[in-house]
Formats: C-alpha cells, sequence, structure tokens
C-alpha cells in the first residue's frame, strides 16, 4: 500500500519536471494529469477495498501506476528544454485542476 502511494507521488514529481514542445504540450499534459488523476483514485479505491479485503482494486492501482510512471518517463527523455518544462507544468496543474 505505501509501494503505491510513493509511486503515486513519485509519478505526479516527475510529472511536474517534465517538458514538452508546440501544441503537444497541453496535449502531452492532458494525458499526464488524467493518468495522475486515475492514479489516484485507482489508490483511493485499493486503499478502501484492501482493507475489505479486496485485493482486485489493488491490481487496478498497481496497473495505472506503471502506466503513468511509463509515460513519465518517456515525456522526460523526450522534452528537454527548460522553458517547455514550465510551459508543461503550468498546463498539467491546469488540467489536474479538472480531476474530480
Amino acid at each position: 500500500m505505501k509501494k503505491v502511494i510513493l509511486n503515486v507521488a513519485t509519478f505526479v514529481f516527475v510529472s511536474f519536471s517534465l517538458t514538452s514542445c508546440g501544441s503537444s504540450i497541453e496535449s502531452d499534459a492532458k494525458k499526464s494529469a488524467e493518468l495522475a488523476c486515475k492514479a489516484k483514485k485507482a489508490a483511493t479505491k485499493g486503499i478502501s477495498s484492501a482493507l475489505s479485503g479486496d485485493k482486485s482494486a489493488m491490481d487496478e492501482t498497481t496497473k495505472l501506476t506503471t502506466e503513468a510512471a511509463s509515460f513519465a518517463q518517456e515525456m522526460q527523455t523526450k522534452y528537454t528544454n527548460p522553458e517547455d518544462k514550465q510551459k508543461f507544468t503550468t498546463a498539467f496543474l491546469k488540467a489536474l485542476n479538472d480531476c474530480q
């Protein structure tokens, strides 16, 4: 359980350092925020389900966290410009605000 929460937190941290260029900044940031949101929701559901003995929600959390971390790593290697990092972070935070 701690590992899942740590993975979600790591993904969010890595997402802040990601960059992008051109119009893909918004789409990459949106996808990153959607994955972070899904992983967060799954982690919350996984914790409550694990307390009741259901392990399937934890499997879903692990899957989403792995997917989010993989995408974050891809974005980190794809974009390296500090100016684009700032643009990405701004777009990511804006998209993350829509997470409910």
